[in-house]
This record gives C-alpha cells, structure tokens and sequence, in this order.
C-alpha cells in the first residue's frame, strides 16, 4: 500500500495527466490552424514548422502522457512504487513541451510564455519551495535553449533588457509561490497538532492513562 504522502503525489499527478491530454488536444490544434493559414511566426534558421514537427511533438506527449498514466494506475493499485523524482520528471517534460511550442509562435514574444507560469505555480502550490526551485531551473535550461536556437549562430537579442525582467519576474513568482506553499504546509501541521492534543484532552482520564 502507498503511504499517505505517496499517495497524495499520485493523486495530483493524475490531475496533472488529465489536464495534460486537454493541453495537448488544444495545442495540436492550434498549431494544425497556424500551419494552415500561414499565421505562424517560426524562429530561427531551420524551418522546422510543418506537419511532421506537429505530429512528432504530439506523439511524443501523447506516448509520455499514456506512459505517465499507466505509471499511475499502477501506482495507486500498489504495484508499483510512487517514486519522488517522478513529479520533477513530469514538470520537465511539461517545461520541455512549452519550448518546443513557442518555436513556431514567435519565440521570446510568444503568447505560449505564459504557460511556463502555469507550469511553475501550480507545481510549487502542490509541492512546495524545493520543487520551486527545481522548477526554476528547469525553466532557466529550456528558455535559454529556445532563445539560443532563436538567434543562431549569434546568440544576442535586441530586447535583452526585456528578457532579464521576464527571467526575473519568473523567479520572483515562482520563489514566492514556494514560500506560500511552505507557509501553508507549517500552518496546516500547527493545526493538524493542535487538533490531535485537543482530541486528547477531551477524552477520559481512563483513557489517557
């Protein structure tokens, strides 16, 4: 049988993988209207932007996602354990996802960047400050890959300044929404002692001793 806190993982990651097939439904449609319109806005030299890159991309997160899932039913009937690193592995593939998204939808000035936020909060709201952290680098890795692969071979943008408060201002969210997280996790365990003490002083003396 999982443990109390394993179990709770797994049960936010199946809320997690549930919202992933939503995500990825909306965003293979999406891209699917800008190739066949012509309104993308792909970045860097290669032109990677047609149906085989909305295909692979898709199949990668579908075949993940259904791996992730059969992971997880495993998981929550007990025959398999709920292993810690595997909510980082999740949030990386997710990061990782978003990266690759913003490729064809203007890369730094994507409206996709928002996502990231998404990402970082609503992991650092379940897990707390270390996997804030961990996020954050995470998403400091994939960002400076999308902008890299953007301004190949020079690697400089016009807009540095703008990137450094975007980089910033995701740090700043991402390390307060940690700290909230933690505050709330010490709060929750004051009220939870003062709970087991007062079911202690209202039972019998007997039953104290």
């Amino acid at each position: 049988m999982l443990s109390e806190r394993a179990a709770w993982e797994c049960k936010n990651e199946k809320n997690k993988a549930n919202v992933r097939w939503l995500l990825i439904l909306v965003v293979a449609a999406y891209l699917t209207y800008l190739l066949r319109t012509g309104k993308a806005e792909e970045v860097g030299a290669n032109h990677l932007f047609h149906w085989t890159f909305i295909a692979a991309l898709a199949g990668a997160m579908i075949a993940l996602n259904l791996g992730f899932s059969i992971y997880l039913a495993l998981a929550s009937a007990g025959r398999a354990p709920m292993f810690p690193a595997f909510k980082y592995l999740t949030m990386l593939t997710d990061f990782a996802a978003v990266s690759f998204t913003l490729i064809p939808t203007g890369g730094d000035q994507s409206k996709f960047y928002v996502v990231y936020f998404i990402i970082i909060v609503s992991n650092s709201l379940r897990y707390g400050m270390r996997l804030a952290l961990a996020g954050l680098f995470m998403f400091n890795l994939c960002y400076v890959a999308v902008l890299a692969y953007q301004h190949f071979p020079e690697f400089r943008t016009s807009n540095l300044h703008a990137e450094i408060l975007k980089v910033a201002g995701f740090w700043i969210v991402g390390l307060y929404t940690g700290y909230v997280a933690r505050r709330f996790s010490i709060l929750q365990g004051e009220v939870e002692r003062y709970e087991r003490l007062v079911k202690k002083l209202m039972q019998p003396k007997s039953a104290q001793d």
